[in-house]
């Protein structure tokens, strides 16, 4: 019986913060008799629960966000901000660190994370055109009684020069007003978020973004959205991985114009729904656009609410070069089912996409938006057994390999272009005449839960027609979803599994 995503969100928050009060983050230990780094680095002290402010130090710290947006951080400093304190306003320190020396914001002291509140501002932590912060364990939000463009933490690039160096490493954002409406306010809806790096200006770039770790939930707008450049002007180094997006009125993850961008090991949960849910407009779980060759790779996205057409677990978007991969992920009862292709949604990039090695639980729905991409859609099992499956392919499409379990009234299309090579058919009319129909042998199919852990289910038994004489594929990537090697000359099984039959 599932809980409620409420219900849920309320457990995974009490357990985060739990985990975050039996920690000592930081023990500072330095003091400051003048402003951030006047000499060797320093760390300057926050404490918002104080009754009076200090110069910073340890024994006398400050007890304001103003105090400190006041001073100019440099290579190596500290913001140590309180733990179990909340402060509230933006907080906007200025200055920049160095690659081998950042600047660093963190916990110190035992108990809960300490708070910056936005208290309705766009934002409640924000650094524009810096270079070199690392952002760690504390929490942010941005609660109000109007939604409008908000952000829990906004990093930009607005001058027209590359910017570098962001590693925000285990934030939590808990509730932020953001837009929720895309349809009549887009550009809101598009700045709106937990996270939020954005670019503007031409030439404007940001690069060696790490964002891991993080815990986002009940904002509206989304959860994660980097956009790192420009079609002209991409930005490079960016790394997605680990985060958990929860109860988010809109997007889970985004990357958009970066070059080789990695977004792996995330989880996206009841999207559309929280304290701020979707009230217009489309909205996917995790999205790449104007990327050059992104990579989306062993994430779960799971109870995505529909939006006006979309709610697809995965989505390779207008823009994109190269080739665009998703693969080894799971996804499980979301709305929009599990991938859209929409090269056709602007100005097309015409990147080959290649979905593969992937688990669909009762996600019955792929949609093709564009034409001038070439998909290859191979090894990835769809259990669909209650739905109608529905399909539509770019005119280009190699579907080869898959398990197919849906229902009679499912429909595959076919045309010139489209090629079905040796696939598995349970109860899906087989649009062609190769394939196995009937009963592919899934272990213990349907009982996958919420993580990749949970897909035991959807190995194969040694009984299975679909060991060992699926088609090969050149270029397969050498492995399966469970991390079992894929041959490049020897006939895999069909499906996201090619170990031993079980």
């Amino acid at each position: 019986m599932r809980t409620s995503p409420s219900s849920r969100r309320v457990r995974a928050l009490t357990a985060i913060r739990a985990a975050v009060m039996a920690a000592t983050v930081l023990a500072a230990t330095a003091s400051v008799t003048g402003p951030a780094g006047a000499g060797t680095a320093t760390t300057v002290h926050l404490d918002c629960s104080q009754p009076s402010g200090g110069d910073g130090s340890l024994a006398a710290p400050f007890n304001s966000v103003a105090a400190v947006n006041a001073l100019t951080f440099r290579p190596g400093d500290t913001l140590a901000i309180a733990a179990g304190t909340r402060c509230t306003g933006t907080l906007a320190p200025l200055g920049s660190g160095t690659a081998t020396a950042p600047v660093t914001i963190a916990p110190y002291g035992s108990g809960a994370a300490p708070v910056l509140d936005g208290t309705g501002a766009e934002s409640a932590l924000t650094l524009t055109n810096q270079d070199y912060w690392t952002i760690g364990a504390i929490e942010l939000t941005d609660n109000a009684t109007a939604l409008a463009q908000r952000e829990g933490l906004l990093i930009q690039s607005t001058d027209g020069t590359a910017h570098r160096g962001y590693d925000v490493d285990g934030l939590l954002v808990d509730g932020v007003a953001g837009q929720t409406d895309k349809a009549s306010y887009a550009t809101a809806f598009a700045n709106s978020a937990c996270i939020r790096f954005g670019t503007t200006g031409t030439g404007s770039t940001l690069n060696q973004v790490t964002v891991h770790h993080t815990r986002v939930s009940d904002c509206g707008g989304g959860g994660i959205k980097v956009r790192v450049g420009a079609a002209a002007a991409r930005g490079t180094g960016v790394l997605v991985e680990q985060n958990t997006v929860s109860a988010v009125g809109g997007d889970g993850i985004i990357v958009s114009y970066a070059e080789s961008p990695m977004v792996q090991y995330n989880t996206a949960a009841d999207l559309g729904t929280g304290s701020y849910p979707w009230t217009g407009g489309n909205f996917a779980g995790m999205w790449v656009l104007g990327d050059h060759n992104p990579v989306l790779q062993h994430n779960v996205v799971h109870g995505s609410v529909m939006s006006a057409y979309d709610s697809e677990a995965f989505d390779c978007d207008w823009g994109n070069t190269g080739t665009c991969t998703v693969q080894y992920n799971y996804s499980h009862d979301n709305a929009g089912g599990l991938f859209l292709n929409c090269d056709g949604c602007g100005t097309s990039g015409g990147a080959t996409e290649i979905v593969r090695y992937n688990v669909a639980q009762n996600d019955c729905r792929i949609i093709s938006s564009g034409n001038a991409s070439t998909l290859w859609f191979y090894n990835n099992t769809v259990y669909c057994p209650n739905h109608r499956l529905t399909v539509q392919w770019p005119t280009t499409s190699h579907v080869w390999n898959n398990i197919w379990v849906g229902t009679s009234d499912s429909a595959m299309p076919t045309g010139a272009g489209i090629d079905y090579e040796w696939n598995m058919w349970q109860n899906v009319p087989r649009p062609t005449a190769n394939g196995i129909v009937g009963d592919p042998g899934l272990l213990a199919p349907g009982t996958g839960g919420d993580t990749l852990d949970s897909l035991g289910g959807y190995r194969l038994r040694t009984t299975s027609p679909g060991l060992l004489n699926g088609a090969v594929v050149s270029g397969n990537g050498g492995q399966d979803l469970w991390g079992n090697p894929v041959s490049a000359t020897g006939k895999p099984n069909r499906g996201a599994y090619d170990g031993p039959g079980m």
